[in-house]
């Protein structure tokens, strides 16, 4: 049977080793073998994030990890400025909205990313801001927003807290909250960590850590202090039931991801993304992100020659390879795909030829010589 590619940003292919762990039998999470699974996934997401502050893991998507920052750190009448540079971060200000807090937004165009001096200003004009909202990795055109840079750009003495979306970076693309300088940073399972949907995350710094006493979350389930309580030093627990399989499977990816160091994981990353972009431009694909600086590791957005980027998706889906279009005003226009999952070469030329066929090229290979020659010497 040929082989089928999951090229959308999320779920994307897990590891077959990921998929193993996950059908486990069930242990109870009251029990001390679940706490230590438990405390072991917290020491790997240390060693992810090159941080020893604590991650909250819930039951939810990406989107209910950005809403348990919101409810958490926001209430009615306080002022937050957001960075957006397409859906996500556009989400992420609508999510924050619905607290009553009220925004300031700082919008991109499509392909760019919001640059430090544009976060500064908006600060110096907004002194009184709680919050800053920024996507690190926006899936919806490809773009990677440089966070660390905008925190530097940034005050240090009264800044307001800085509540980063990583939903679509960690796990594929190098994001360092504490050392950035970051107080909250959200993710998911099914993106960089390669684990089925169902696990959202929550890193605090020591700042949010302190501002959260003073704060009242309206959410039950998605209250901080309520899982912070239960991560004791003496055992790991949830506050109520969590998706125990999926512990099972995040644990398994996380060793993927750690068996080399990170950095070198992160490195793979790039160098994939890199010769996937540029074999694609050497078939006559345009990409959105032409700063190469820019240029996601996790996903690549790009639209078919002659406009014809849905005739050529349904032509993969077809063939088995399953990507993901455009989003709001590039609906229709764009192509995107991803490459979080720990393909080898000759699964990328797999990929790389089904793209070929799509527009008629299937006689040229100098798209995957170029290929080659980047994922193969390239030693950054």
């Amino acid at each position: 049977m040929k082989k089928k590619y999951l090229l959308t940003p999320g779920p994307v292919e897990a590891p077959q080793s990921v998929l193993e762990a996950a059908s486990r039998q069930l242990m109870s999470h009251r029990c001390a073998e679940f706490s230590e699974l438990f405390k072991g996934i917290a020491g790997k997401l240390h060693a992810l994030l090159e941080s020893d502050s604590p991650v909250v893991i819930l039951p939810s998507s990406g989107t209910g990890a950005l809403e348990c920052a919101a409810v958490n750190f926001l209430r009615r009448g306080d002022k937050f400025i957001s960075l957006s540079c397409g859906v996500f971060g556009d989400r992420f200000r609508e999510i924050a909205a619905r607290t009553g807090a009220r925004g300031v937004y700082v919008d991109t165009e499509a392909g760019s990313a919001p640059s430090p001096a544009a976060a500064a200003a908006a600060l110096r004009e907004n002194p009184d801001a709680r919050a800053i909202l920024v996507t690190h990795n926006e899936t919806s055109t490809g773009v990677t927003v440089p966070v660390r840079e905008i925190i530097d750009a940034l005050p240090a003495e009264g800044r307001p807290l800085i509540l980063v979306d990583g939903v679509s970076s960690v796990g594929a693309i190098e994001c360092l909250p504490e050392k950035w300088g970051a107080d909250v940073l959200c993710t998911a399972s099914q993106k960089g960590l390669m684990t089925p949907p169902g696990l959202g995350f929550v890193w605090l710094s020591e700042r949010a850590l302190a501002a959260l006493p003073e704060r009242e979350c309206p959410s039950y389930y998605f209250d901080l202090k309520l899982h912070l309580k239960n991560m004791g030093p003496g055992s790991y627990a949830n506050p109520y039931t969590p998706p125990v399989s999926l512990y099972y499977a995040l644990n398994a990816a996380l060793d993927v991801i750690l068996a080399d160091g990170a950095r070198a994981w992160f490195a793979k990353r790039r160098l994939y993304a890199d010769a996937f972009a540029a074999a694609l431009e050497e078939l006559g694909y345009e990409l959105l992100v032409t700063d190469k600086k820019l240029r996601s590791a996790g996903v690549t957005a790009f639209s078919a020659p002659n406009g014809a980027s849905e005739a050529v998706r349904k032509s993969l889906s077809a063939e088995g390879f399953e990507t993901a279009g455009g989003q709001g005003a590039l609906k229709g226009k764009l192509i995107r795909a991803s490459h979080y999952s720990d393909w080898e070469i000759g699964e990328m030329e797999d990929i790389l030829r089904a793209f070929a066929g799509a527009i008629g090229k299937d006689s040229d290979e100098n798209y995957l010589r170029t290929a080659r020659k980047i994922f193969k010497t390239d030693k950054r």
